[in-house]
């Protein structure tokens, strides 16, 4: 047997075998900018905990007298650790699928090329979007992305800041980058640091240095990758970070005097989903739900929304107020609230409740196999998104503050 491949025609009703003229070009119809994957230290681990030591403190010293001594104190540690969550990506080329097009492409190399090109878009989204506490107890437990870490608003550790729907200006970013190097107690210029940002968010920094002549602010992130440069700190540019013109659809709010423990009141709510290999897209129009009793509930039910090239959600982002037009994130959601029979087709979230204590998905009948027990990252400091408005994030690359394990 050889691995030629054979044309077989038998004498009744064969037909020639005439080849396609085919460019071997293979066009990629699916492109993303996705830095962070790169940007991003990572590290090869070889269990499926990560174990780190932190020190809280470093030994103490003070003045003394020729030959005194002082109060001394030693360094102080901790270890952390923390169980890591894992992706996967499967793309698969038939033998004979290989043979046909070998004199053009090499099929098999395009597919696992395409599927690592997938993962990392995966992953990169992950980085951005991600919620470990709402997924715990799913069949797909997730890490914490930025914009879960990065979300304290006010306060002796702020770590955000909100520019309140502003146009993008310099003094934004000069405001972020003060407050990373108060909070970090180390430079961001020079250094192993970077802002992300989508491509349009990039272009208005671009219009706005031009007229000061900085257009040519430059720094090399890589050998022979020159990228544009604020304060001599490298702009990232991500696919993941532009809501573009997609947004959640209808909402309904169904009120019930049972199932939960809000109290009677109307409740004003808005939903907003985190697409895969997109990010977040705008929150749905607002809705209203008036519940009597001590025992009440909201029942928002949806049609599963997609994102580009018909991608779905992975979480949902809950926006509620008691006023309308004053949401806050009430909390994230799981879009998937179990597996089908086959252990692996996703039976996503169609409903979402809120019973006063916590944030319930399901899909009909169906809902996770352990219960949410609380709302998962609550934040009365920040709104609801929408067209326009984009996240604009300054990390560190320096794998003491942050690595990919």
């Amino acid at each position: 047997m050889t691995a030629e491949l054979r044309e077989a025609l038998n004498a009744v009703g064969a037909s020639p075998f005439l080849p396609k003229v085919i460019d071997p070009v293979m066009v990629e119809l699916q492109r993303r900018y996705s830095p962070l994957v790169t940007a991003i230290p990572a590290i090869q681990w070889p269990t499926d905990v990560y174990n780190f030591n932190t020190r809280t403190q470093v030994a103490s010293g003070g003045w003394v007298s020729d030959g005194g001594a002082s109060p001394t104190s030693n360094g102080s540690y901790v270890q952390n650790q923390y169980k890591m969550s894992h992706f996967q990506t499967v793309g698969s080329v038939t033998g004979y699928a290989q043979e046909v097009t070998q004199q053009l492409v090499n099929l098999r190399e395009t597919e696992i090329k395409g599927s690592i090109r997938g993962m990392t878009w995966d992953v990169e989204t992950a980085l951005l979007w991600a919620n470990s506490a709402c997924t715990a107890a799913g069949p797909r437990p997730q890490f914490d992305g930025l914009d879960t870490m990065i979300s304290n608003y006010g306060g002796a550790n702020q770590n955000a800041i909100d520019a309140n729907g502003a146009s993008l200006n310099l003094s934004v970013l000069d405001r972020l980058i003060d407050m990373v190097e108060t909070n970090a107690a180390e430079p961001t210029g020079n250094s192993p640091w970077a802002l992300v940002m989508s491509s349009t968010a990039n272009s208005k920094i671009a219009n706005l240095l031009t007229p000061q002549q900085r257009f040519v602010d430059k720094v090399e992130i890589a050998p022979g990758l020159n990228v544009m440069a604020y304060r001599d700190i490298p702009i990232l540019k991500s696919s993941f970070l532009q809501a573009r013109a997609l947004s959640m659809g209808t909402v309904t709010a169904t009120p019930s005097a049972t199932g939960g423990s809000l109290a009677a009141g109307q409740y004003f709510y808005r939903l907003s989903p985190v697409i895969a290999r997109q990010g977040e897209i705008s929150p749905s129009a607002e809705v209203s739900a008036t519940t009597t009793g001590a025992t009440g509930s909201v029942a928002l039910a949806f049609t599963i929304p997609t994102g580009l090239e018909g991608a779905q959600p992975t979480l949902y982002k809950v926006w509620r107020g008691t006023a309308a037009g004053g949401e806050t994130l009430l909390g994230w959601v799981d879009a998937t609230v179990g597996l089908a029979a086959d252990g692996i087709t996703p039976i996503m979230t169609t409903t979402i409740t809120d019973t006063g204590t916590a944030l319930v998905p399901s899909n009909g009948a169906t809902v996770p196999g352990f219960l949410p027990t609380a709302y998962y990252g609550t934040n009365t400091g920040i709104g609801p998104g929408g067209q326009g408005l984009e996240n604009i994030f300054l990390i560190s690359r320096d794998p003491q503050n942050l690595v990919r394990p």
